[in-house]
């Protein structure tokens, strides 16, 4: 999982186009897999257990099975501390698709909500991040629902498709997680996996503070909308893979310039 982004199964990131993801199902499966080598735990096991038992019968084989089990004690420990925490990585910022827009507005419910992992308030779009005591990213999941963003002098403009949220001290909120902690798992996170750290949570509410909003500004023809607008054509902001539309405070940009 190149932007470490827990989703369902696809061959490629829904939100960077990365080819080498992981869905959430097959997780436990892949950090479990085991090939055949022998020089995995089990086969040193055994391999201890027959110099041992062998060398009661033939005593020179002591001095092997005294080597068999030094290896499977480093080959244990180093396969402990390689399983102990999950390697966190810099996530980089979204980049607009060629020919984006920014338009500033507020979020206005369209077709529904999802549940906050926070308390289970009703949000149009949430990005919760798991980051270790250093910062880096171990794990993080979006959710979403289709909204309108209501931009002033022009109207609706439908935000829709892969979205990504910037976190600010607006939008955000952090929180300290341990490993079986129910907000991790209700992200996906299996519970015997021992993921801790700061839980950090950007949430977009209907009706809530201002936005700015980035992406390809294109017509589409929405079925909803269709029997109160001529056809049910409305602006778009649809996000696709590896060019999701941008959430962000809209102060963020303002300090920019």
């Amino acid at each position: 999982m190149k932007c470490r982004l827990l989703q369902p199964p696809t061959t490629s990131c829904v939100e960077c186009g990365a080819p080498m993801t992981a869905p959430v199902e097959l997780v436990r499966e892949l950090l479990y897999y085991r090939d055949m080598r022998m020089i995995d735990r089990r086969d040193w096991g055994l391999i201890t257990a027959f110099l041992a038992g062998s060398s009661l019968a033939l005593p020179i084989l002591a001095p092997f099975a005294v080597g068999s089990l030094i290896a499977l004690g480093v080959d244990k420990i180093r396969k402990l501390r390689r399983r102990g925490g999950i390697a966190g990585i810099s996530l980089p910022p979204p980049l607009p698709a060629p020919g984006a827009t920014t338009l500033y507005g507020i979020a206005r419910r369209f077709r529904g909500t999802v549940s906050s992992l926070i308390d289970e308030q009703h949000v149009l779009l949430e990005h919760a991040m798991v980051k270790d005591r250093h910062g880096a990213v171990l794990l993080r999941r979006t959710e979403t629902m289709p909204f309108l963003l209501e931009v002033e002098n022009r109207g609706p403009v439908l935000v829709t498709g892969v979205t990504r949220v910037k976190p600010t001290s607006l939008l955000s909120k952090k929180l300290v997680v341990e490993r079986g902690d129910p907000r991790l798992e209700r992200m996906g996170v299996p519970t015997e996996f021992a993921v801790a750290g700061d839980l950090e949570i950007a949430s977009i509410f209907a009706d809530g503070p201002g936005l700015a909003v980035t992406g390809v500004l294109e017509d589409e023809s929405v079925a909803e909308l269709a029997f109160h607008r001529d056809g049910g054509n409305i602006p778009t902001m649809r996000g696709r893979i590896g060019a999701p539309v941008i959430v962000e405070d809209p102060r963020l940009i303002a300090a920019a310039l």
